[in-house]
């Protein structure tokens, strides 16, 4: 592909969501002024939002804050890796490989500052309705995370609904495009730019998108089924500043509700509106005070620049009559109006923390139960606050959370970071993220509730009928109960393990078996050997007299 098919290619597909844009905009502007990156604005300054109640972006702390807490919290485990095929799992010391590869898995999430991104990823989710998560390969940490503005970025997807094509403008200065491109490389401009201004932005475009008829027999960067190309967005139009690629996708790209367009939309949506009205509400609230306070009155035209409104002011009037006297411009009773006022104010608030789902999931990952609720009524309370997040998380886990761990997991073994397989598992074996976090596990019933209600019931009928027994496999109960309550693998011992450790207790119990059954004969002969039978009925039996 030539610089001037890609530059056309990243047009159209910019173009794709400019309808989208003033609403990024206005949701930006209104709830989230920290996050948004749009054409024209000054990246230095944080937008000019002047808000009476800024309602919506503490709400949105809140909700991103919980959201984080409910599905990726830093200080827990939160995935946990087991094998799709159950008879690898009994490989002995494959649960081992298991958790050792998830040991190392979050070691490099957290050194990779990815709470950090995805936290961020999470207001951006909330409030414009998409986000983007990008993972690259750092000297430093092996990994990093970055989540890019919205506004910043375009997209395209596939026939199927997987992400093909990533466009990301970004910012560097003219020494880092030097370091990181070569002199060779960047423009005549930068390299002006470097003597002159070496600190100021130049923009640069990196586009991520499959590459048509890439052969996977090559190992070479250009021949990978992930093309990356870089180019100034105002260099030369003939010159690529690098041309690459990637095994798989780098960037990860999810929306909360599939709306009309690709962008889909979000909470953010639903709660503009309310936001724009409670700052209308705020704004008469605040001049309704400040007429309380300080009302506007009348003067006579006798004093005129001769009236003192201070506190305790005495201001002389001759004459007597209303038309002498200073009294109020017009009558309104202002605080029965602030009050009103006030309460609208609060119903639109309420309005908007459900909107952004703030209770919700504040709600989810907390574990305190308040001391006059009963644990099945907080329990049933977390469920149903759960189950109002069902669609949007039902496709942030395999968009999000799973390509993020196939790449870490794929970047770090091609590097030797990661253990190596048992010998029994062979060359061919796929593992499968289970996810741990609080609103996961409450989206599911766990295998674990259903084995142990199973058990305890299987356990009263076998007081009446104890061959009911028979049809339950406890081994592999406890391997279920294992898997549901994301127990260490290191703690659970394989089939092979088992029954060798069966065999070895059967062989020694048969060997003490057969040791008594031989002590036992030495102590009869022993014993016949000192009884004295001659003259009784036992000793003629036996042939003596």
């Amino acid at each position: 592909m030539t610089t001037k098919e890609l530059r056309q290619l990243v047009n159209h597909v910019e173009g794709q969501r400019e309808r989208r844009m003033p609403i990024w905009r206005e949701l930006s502007h209104y709830m989230l002024p920290s996050r948004g990156q749009f054409p024209g604005e000054d990246r230095e300054n944080l937008r000019n939002a002047v808000r009476f109640n800024n309602v919506a972006a503490r709400a949105l702390r809140r909700s991103a804050a919980g959201l984080t807490e409910a599905m990726t919290p830093a200080a827990l485990p939160w995935f946990r890796h087991d094998f799709l095929d159950r008879d690898q799992r009994e490989v002995a010391f494959a649960r081992d490989y298991a958790d050792a590869v998830d040991e190392r898995l979050g070691a490099i999430l957290a050194k990779g500052r990815f709470y950090e991104a995805i936290h961020t990823f999470n207001l951006d989710l909330l409030c414009f309705g998409c986000a983007l998560l990008y993972a690259e390969r750092s000297d430093k940490t092996l990994m990093r995370y970055v989540c890019p503005p919205v506004g910043s970025y375009a997209v395209a997807k596939d026939d199927e609904g997987d992400l093909a094509f990533v466009s990301h403008r970004m910012h560097f200065t003219a020494k880092s495009m030097v370091s990181k491109f070569g002199m060779d490389r960047v423009s005549e401009r930068v390299i002006k730019l470097l003597e002159l201004e070496p600190y100021k932005d130049v923009e640069v475009v990196h586009v991520v998108m499959q590459r048509p008829g890439a052969d996977g027999r090559k190992m070479d960067a250009l021949s990978k089924p992930w093309a990356s190309y870089w180019y100034e967005a105002e260099g030369n139009p003939q010159d690529f500043l690098s041309v690459s690629g990637y095994d798989d996708m780098p960037f990860f790209f999810t929306t909360w509700t599939e709306g009309r367009g690709l962008y889909g939309v979000g909470p953010g949506d639903e709660a503009l509106t309310d936001q724009k009205g409670v700052e209308n509400w705020e704004l008469y609230k605040t001049i309704g005070l400040e007429k309380t306070i300080d009302p506007p009155v009348m003067v006579p035209g006798m004093l005129k620049g001769r009236v003192s409104t201070n506190p305790g002011a005495r201001n002389t009037v001759s004459g007597s009559g209303q038309g002498q006297q200073i009294a109020p411009l017009y009558q309104i009773q202002f605080g029965p109006a602030l009050q009103l006022v006030q309460q609208e104010v609060q119903n639109v608030s309420s309005r908007i923390e459900d909107s952004l789902m703030a209770s919700v999931f504040a709600s989810i990952s907390m574990d305190q139960r308040p001391a006059q609720m009963s644990a099945t009524e907080f329990m049933a309370r977390k469920r149903e606050a759960a189950q109002q997040t069902g669609p949007a998380i039902s496709m942030y886990e395999p968009q999000i959370l799973d390509k993020v761990l196939s790449r870490t997991f794929n970047v770090a073994q091609v590097l030797g970071f990661m253990p190596d397989p048992p010998e029994g598992l062979g060359g061919n074996f796929i593992l499968s993220a289970e996810y741990l976090g609080p609103l996961s596990q409450m989206l599911r019933q766990t295998g674990s509730d259903s084995t142990r209600q199973l058990i305890t019931d299987v356990m009263n009928i076998a007081q009446i009928q104890p061959e009911v027994l028979d049809k339950l496999d406890l081994d592999q109960a406890v391997d279920e109960l294992a898997r549901g309550i994301a127990a260490p693998g290191s703690i659970i011992r394989s089939d092979d393990q088992v029954a060798e450790m069966r065999q070895q207790r059967a062989e020694q119990q048969a060997q003490m078996q057969e040791q008594q059954m031989q002590l036992e004969a030495e102590r009869n002969q022993i014993a016949a050997a000192n009884v004295k039978t001659e003259g009784t009925v036992a000793g003629a039996m036996m042939g003596k007299e």
